[in-house]
């Protein structure tokens, strides 16, 4: 069952529902993570505008999220290589 929250990001807040407590602390991790984000973009780059800094925002997570997806895809790779390896070992003992 949905569960209401509300959730503060750039300022603004926002009635959101979250399908499981698992899914309600990424949302606010998400969020708190956005405007950590937010207050180093307002030290770093105070001259320009709030969208501007959330649209940088958006990208850093893009790519952080792309890089994680990269990372996932390698490791399951290696498994599946070090599985295979693991296999063949095993049967190598078992036909002596």
């Amino acid at each position: 069952m949905d569960q209401d929250i509300k959730i503060e990001i750039a300022g603004r807040k926002f009635d959101l529902k979250a399908s499981s407590p698992e899914m309600e602390s990424y949302m606010r991790y998400a969020a708190a993570d956005i405007n950590k984000m937010l207050e180093r973009f307002d030290e770093k780059y105070p001259d320009k505008d709030r969208e501007y800094k959330l649209l940088f925002a958006m990208l850093n997570q893009g790519v952080a999220r792309l890089s994680a997806v990269a990372k996932l895809n390698s490791l399951t790779g290696e498994y599946g290589k070090l599985a295979e390896e693991l296999s063949s070992y095993l049967e190598s003992i078992d036909n002596r």
